[in-house]
Formats: structure tokens, C-alpha cells, sequence
């Protein structure tokens, strides 16, 4: 393991709310909570009403509950809230319209002691005896395990996580060095416009807090920015990170943006256990843990396999498929992810050509000569993509680019190869996107702020907006998780629109928008429907 990331692991420490020894009684109930692990190790067992039988992470609570607790509701069946608050005591009222199973009529569900949560788990019954729902496993534990999951119960969503205190919630944005200056700002703009309407339009809910009880107004905080510009090589970001996270702690880091490696700041939010919500980047971790980091799609991965799909379904090329790939972090990682699209797909490996220096009319000339490309396919930025009007009329017959790795600008390509240019496309056609993208640019427009980046622009203030969405519905639940569980409850219904089409998280779900288009480079006009592969 890394220094940084051992580093890591005990900053997670330190920001929980309650920090949990690896065998104290509350961390083996968060084993059992969350993986479905005994405190000997051994997965644990459960049984259906109907004799179906579960085993470790298939019957961990989570899976019904959640990780923060709060439950939730699949088709007709609501699944109540486990916290401690809510089942060792009488839960606020106000409570009961987003848990419809806090009060049956005029009944306020019993509360749970040490002996009657033992039964519920046991025996699927509640302190006075009636049936739970049938939903409700039965598990085989000894009055040890109950105890431990006990102590797990009482602490789970109860305090406040950090970044929030009683005037203020922090958030961050992450700024790689490898990002693009401009569309830094850009993002940047966004941000710092929508935290000051945040703000600026509260209308006396801070008076009111301190004056009433209603719970949307108890929950009322001024919201707090906070830039980490990181610096250097990606292997120093972590201890960065540490440095930022351990001045101010935040509740909850929102977009960020970088070009390529994105892995440091993935396993900083998974160790702190920080909500990391749709930065804008091209090659997100696609494997690993992945509670707190949601992105807009798996990028480059996605990409690679949406080609690979295509090819696949197109039939053999006239000629052999050579791929060329700059070879930094971002090149790297779509080359290796096409090639196993395509062993996926049963098709044979590409010729490769990895691009060092720059890339002159010499180096496509000798490509074709030496490689007589049927297909191409770059995985280039815009300045190499420029080149490509070295290629010779006719030869290839199609170049395959990523527009994910492209800017706007960069996907008006020269002239005399644009015909021949297909672009693997995850944002909405054009009609759509300038639809959708209609209503960022008269935000910015109210704002005072250039429409320069839009598909940055637009994808931050989708971040920005869905965040605020989900925090007002928290009331005064601060909790990360039951955060990251609104958002993905909300995705799909949002009124606001990012660059990318058709984005929806299930629960568990951390790439909103699955698939994408293959469209041509001179109109944007798709050749394919939305693939998913």
C-alpha cells in the first residue's frame, strides 16, 4: 500500500464522527451493517419467508437499509429507517413524510430495546409481537453479534458530519494540475456563482432557525467554498488532499475537474468517506471501492467499449483497425480499455502506434504506409487531432476519435478528413444539447459570466443544483450517506440538464449516464443509436 494511503486511513479516523477501533464492538456491527460479517469473520446467514436463503453481503442491512440507515422504498414496498434515533426512540414527526413507515394512522411505531431488536432479527417481529414485513430476513445471530450491531445502531446517521457546524457547511472543489486553465475557471465561475445566490437568497432563514422549530429551518447553514488546487505528480495529491481535508474538514466535495489520472483523489474520498459529486473528468476510477464518488459517466472506459460494440456490429473492416494512443495516463488507459472491448467482443487485437513526441505529418505518412489502416482509431486531444489532415485522401477509409478527449472546438477537424471522421459521442445530439444547454447559458447570462466552456458549465451546475436539491431534503439529517442516497434518488428527476444525456443512478449506482452515440465529425450527426454496451 501506498504511504499516503496508509496516511489516509487514519485521517478517516480522525474526521469520523466516532472513531471505531478495528475490533471494538461498534466497528465489527459495522462489518455486519455493511458487509453482512460476523465478528469471527464468517459471513452471515439469513432466511427469507419464503426459504430463500442469504449469505454475507447479500443479507447485510445495508442492502435493505442503506448505508446511512434511512431506508427507502422499492415499488410498493417502503423499507423503514433503522437508525438509533428512530427505532431506540420517538422520531420527530417531521420525519414521517419522507418515511411513510414512521406512523401507521395513528399508531407511532414501538421503540426497540436490546431484547425485542434481537427478535425482529431472529424472528421478523416487532416489540409488540406483530409479523414485520415479509421483506425482512431472519438472521442466525448469538446475543454477542446482536449486541455489537446494537452499538453500531445507536451511532449510525445520530452525528453530524464534519464539515458542517452550527453557522456553516464546507464544501470543496478539486482542481488538478493537468486541467485546462480556462475550463478551470470556467468550472470555477459556476461554483462561485451559485454559492453566492445560495447565499444571497435565504430569505431570513438563519433569524428563522433560531426562532422556531420547523426543521427546514433548523437545517439552514451558510454555505462555505473551498478551492484545493493540487500540484505536481499524481502520487503526491493524497498527502495534498490530507493537508486540505485536516485545515477544514468538508462535508462533501462538489464537481472538480482534471484530465487525466483521477485515482488519488477517488481513494482520498473513499477512505474519508467525503461524497464526491460529478467532477468533470475523462478516465474516473472504474473499479474498486466506490461508495462516495459518483460521476457523470465511466468516460474513456465507456467509450472504448461503445467502439468496440460498434465495430463489432459493423462487420470487418476493409483493412486492419490501428489504434494510436498519446501515451500519457489518459492514452494509456483507453488503448488498454479498447483492447479488452474488443477481446469482449470476440474481435482480434489492433495494430498499435503510441504517440511520444509530437505527432507531424511524417508520422501519419509512415502509418500508412507501413500499417495500411483500413480503420483508425485515436485516442488524441485537440492539438495532436490537428495533425490527422496529414492522412492521405481515402486512407483509412474511417478515423474513430473520442470527442470525450476533444473540446468543442477540437471536433472541427481539416477539411479533407472531416467526411471521414466518426466521433464516439457521450453528450445529447445537438438539438438536444442546445436545448438543455439553453437554460445554463441564461444562468450565466443573469450571472455576468462568459459562456466559455459550456460543456464544463453546464456539467458543474448540474453538480451544483442536484447537491442543493439533496441537502434540502436532508432536513437537519447530516449525513453523508443519506446525502449521496438522495442524489441517486434524484438524478433521473432532476429539472436541471448536464451535457450528458439520459442520467440515472439506482441505488448502489455510480455512473449516471451509461452509453453514448457514434456520430459524424463534420455534423454531429449520429450513425448508430445510443449504444450501452
Amino acid at each position: 500500500m501506498k504511504p499516503w494511503r496508509n496516511n489516509l486511513a487514519a485521517l478517516a479516523l480522525l474526521a469520523a464522527p466516532w472513531a471505531m477501533a478495528g475490533d471494538a464492538p461498534e466497528a465489527q456491527g459495522k462489518a455486519l451493517y455493511r458487509q453482512g460479517l460476523l465478528p469471527s469473520g464468517l459471513p452471515v446467514t439469513a432466511t427469507l419467508q419464503n426459504g430463500v436463503v442469504l449469505k454475507g453481503a447479500d443479507a447485510a442491512c445495508a442492502t435493505c437499509h442503506r448505508r446511512s440507515g434511512f431506508g427507502g422504498s422499492e415499488g410498493r414496498n417502503t423499507i423503514r429507517p433503522i437508525v438509533g434515533r428512530m427505532i431506540y426512540g420517538q422520531p420527530d414527526l417531521a420525519d414521517a413524510p419522507l418515511h411513510p413507515s414512521l406512523e401507521r394512522g395513528r399508531e407511532r411505531v414501538p421503540v426497540y430495546t436490546h431484547a425485542s431488536l434481537a427478535q425482529a432479527l431472529r424472528k421478523g417481529e416487532d416489540p409488540n409481537g406483530r409479523a414485520l414485513n415479509t421483506l425482512m430476513p431472519r438472521f442466525d445471530l448469538s446475543d454477542a453479534d446482536v449486541a455489537k450491531l446494537e452499538a453500531y445502531l445507536r451511532h449510525l446517521s445520530a452525528e453530524v458530519a464534519p464539515g458542517v457546524d452550527a453557522e456553516n457547511i464546507h464544501f470543496a472543489t478539486i482542481v488538478a494540475p493537468d486541467a485546462d486553465p480556462a475550463a478551470a475557471k470556467a468550472m470555477l465561475d459556476v461554483l462561485h456563482g451559485f454559492f453566492k445566490i445560495k447565499n444571497g437568497g435565504t430569505r431570513q432563514e438563519a433569524s428563522r432557525r433560531s426562532s422556531g422549530t420547523e426543521r427546514m429551518y433548523r437545517a439552514y447553514r451558510k454555505w462555505m467554498l473551498h478551492e484545493w488546487a493540487l500540484t505536481g505528480p499524481p502520487a503526491g495529491w493524497g498527502k495534498q488532499l490530507e493537508d486540505h481535508y485536516r485545515r477544514q474538514p468538508v462535508f462533501a466535495v462538489l464537481s472538480g475537474i482534471g484530465a487525466g489520472d483521477w485515482q488519488p483523489v477517488h481513494t482520498f474520498c473513499e477512505t474519508a468517506e467525503v461524497p464526491c459529486i460529478f467532477p468533470n473528468v475523462t478516465a474516473p476510477t472504474v473499479a474498486g471501492p466506490d461508495a462516495y464518488s459518483l460521476y457523470f459517466s465511466r468516460g474513456l472506459a465507456l467509450d472504448a467499449e461503445v467502439l468496440a460494440k460498434h465495430l463489432a456490429e459493423a462487420g470487418k473492416p476493409p483493412g486492419p483497425l490501428v489504434q494510436v494512443y498519446r501515451d500519457d495516463s489518459a492514452g494509456r488507459l483507453a488503448a488498454q480499455a479498447f483492447r479488452d472491448a474488443l477481446a469482449a467482443q470476440g474481435l482480434p487485437p489492433p495494430v498499435e502506434r503510441r504517440l511520444g513526441g509530437d505527432a507531424a505529418p511524417a508520422f501519419w505518412s509512415a502509418l500508412v504506409r507501413e500499417d495500411k489502416p483500413g480503420v483508425l482509431v485515436a485516442w488524441l486531444g485537440d492539438k495532436d487531432a490537428a495533425t490527422l489532415g496529414a492522412l492521405a485522401d481515402g486512407a483509412p477509409e474511417t478515423v474513430y476519435l473520442s470527442a470525450s478527449l476533444l473540446s468543442p472546438a477540437g471536433w472541427a477537424l481539416p477539411g479533407n478528413i472531416r467526411n471521414r471522421v466518426r466521433l464516439i459521442y457521450p453528450y445529447g445530439l445537438p438539438a438536444e444539447r442546445d436545448r438543455h444547454l439553453a437554460q445554463v447559458r441564461l444562468w450565466l447570462k443573469l450571472r455576468g459570466i462568459p459562456a466559455s466552456h459550456e460543456l464544463v458549465q453546464a456539467n458543474t451546475y448540474f453538480a451544483a443544483t442536484i447537491a442543493g436539491d439533496a441537502f434540502y431534503h436532508l432536513l437537519d439529517n447530516f449525513s453523508r450517506d443519506y446525502f449521496i442516497e438522495r442524489i441517486e434518488h434524484m438524478t433521473s428527476q432532476s429539472l436541471f440538464s448536464a451535457a450528458y444525456p439520459r442520467l440515472s443512478l439506482g441505488p448502489g449506482q455510480r455512473f449516471a449516464s451509461k452509453g453514448a452515440y457514434v456520430v459524424k465529425g463534420e455534423d454531429l450527426a449520429p450513425v448508430s443509436g445510443w449504444i450501452v454496451p
